[in-house]
């Protein structure tokens, strides 16, 4: 009997630096699954719910500064959300030829081409002032006048990297509650490059 207990405490330790291997075991697994999970999408960080017109305009401008192209997509009007597709008025362009179609998805297409032409180093800023916001509006529509200026840092040669202008914007309400784009006028101011210069580049 002496010996049987000697011999069980004997063993215990090595039971307890088992248990403590076997925890280290699962710990580092649970570290290696966690560094492998996709990472979060970025819409759920930057997209802010527009529930009222003027976040519209925040989440145009944090989509480029987090290169966040589902945000930039979810401020346009979907017809089956809203009842309004999207339609874009361009202003003349330099040096390009404008697209004579231009939907939602033109939107969401032309701005991924955007960011995958900006290194990751580069800038990418949108800034909208207004001298006129609101313009006018009702319950579930209402119209802005912004002016905007863009800096965009990218590879393409022969291309601008600054743009500004104004832009006349209808925005309306969604059956979520959320205000949407579903109509915008480019409005040139200058000489230089416009957004719809932009757009027609990329």
């Amino acid at each position: 009997m002496r010996f049987f207990i000697q011999h069980q405490k004997s063993k215990a330790p090595q039971g307890f630096f088992a248990l403590i291997l076997l925890g280290m075991l699962i710990t580092g697994c649970e570290f290696l699954m966690r560094d492998s999970e996709a990472p979060r999408r970025p819409s759920e960080d930057h997209f802010i719910p527009p529930t009222s017109p003027g976040i519209v305009f925040t989440n145009l401008e944090n989509a480029f500064s987090y290169r966040d192209h589902e945000t930039y997509g979810r401020c346009f009007s979907d017809s089956t959300l809203s009842g309004y597709p999207y339609r874009f008025q361009p202003a003349v362009v330099k040096a390009v030829v404008f697209p004579a179609f231009w939907d939602m998805n033109s939107e969401k297409r032309y701005f991924q081409e955007l960011l995958a032409a900006c290194p990751r180093d580069s800038l990418l800023l949108l800034n909208i002032s207004n001298d006129d916001f609101p313009e006018s509006g009702d319950g579930d529509s209402i119209v802005y006048q912004i002016n905007y200026q863009i800096l965009a840092q990218h590879n393409r040669q022969g291309v601008d990297n600054e743009f500004q202008g104004r832009s006349y914007i209808k925005l309306v309400r969604d059956n979520r509650n959320y205000w949407v784009i579903y109509f915008w006028q480019d409005i040139p101011v200058s000489s230089d490059a416009s957004w719809s210069d932009l757009k027609a580049y990329f």
